[in-house]
């Protein structure tokens, strides 16, 4: 398969691209051109991992093609993150606008310029948002920009279930829980979660690959615990 996966620096990202590296084409796009050089200098099979060091919401079409020249993708990874940790009354627009520019659009974006050859490959879009973004779960102070960003994705995630079934695209969400990440380190400092990045990549993994055909339009709770 050739998979595209954002935010893939760091965390469950960088374990994804360890994971998948071994038998498929990677295709990376994360900020952190010094990480992502790094990782793919610890790959066994580096050369099946190829990365872009630029912003979701900056590449365009032109670079995304001169960066995956004809191959079809049959998988996309909506992963990039942020997360901005501030009592309620201290955000500001600034701070909403650069949230939501990473975790919503730039996975609206990405989905969008890649639509053609996932309908090709009659691929899928997976999209990585949390249980803090789902309706009922446990809710916490200081999360409310990156929680609400993240129930934006689930939805959108919904949504294009439904208007991309005329292109053979799936689409699925998984809203994870705790995973000792960096970004869980923000939102919870000093916390110790149960699961390690690379046991939630290889749960992806299973979905990714053995799940796909099955799943569509679903948002799946992933979570031991919250936080």
């Amino acid at each position: 398969m050739n998979i595209v996966i954002t935010g893939c620096s760091q965390g469950i990202g960088a374990e994804l691209v360890k994971c998948w590296s071994t038998n498929h084409l990677v295709f990376g796009i994360s900020r952190n051109r010094e990480k992502l050089e790094i990782l793919k200098s610890s790959l066994e099979n580096h050369e099946n991992f190829r990365f872009i060091s630029e912003s979701v919401n900056d590449i365009n079409q032109e670079v995304l093609n001169d960066f995956l020249g004809h191959n079809k993708v049959d998988v996309l990874v909506n992963n990039a993150g942020l997360l901005i940790n501030k009592p309620f009354l201290d955000i500001h627009y600034e701070d909403y606008k650069r949230v939501m520019d990473v975790n919503f659009w730039g996975a609206f974006h990405l989905s969008k310029l890649l639509l053609k050859r996932l309908s090709k490959a009659k691929g899928q879009i997976l999209n990585i948002s949390s249980i803090g973004g789902v309706n009922g779960t446990s809710k916490f102070p200081g999360l409310s920009i990156y929680s609400s960003s993240k129930g934006a994705l689930t939805i959108l995630t919904e949504c294009l279930h439904e208007e991309l079934k005329d292109f053979n695209v799936r689409v699925n969400a998984l809203a994870l829980g705790a995973v000792q990440t960096e970004m869980l380190d923000q939102a919870f400092p000093g916390y110790k979660a149960d699961i390690s990045p690379k046991q939630m990549a290889e749960f992806i993994d299973s979905i990714v690959v053995k799940g796909s055909q099955i799943l569509n339009g679903q948002v799946l709770k992933v979570t031991g615990s919250n936080p």
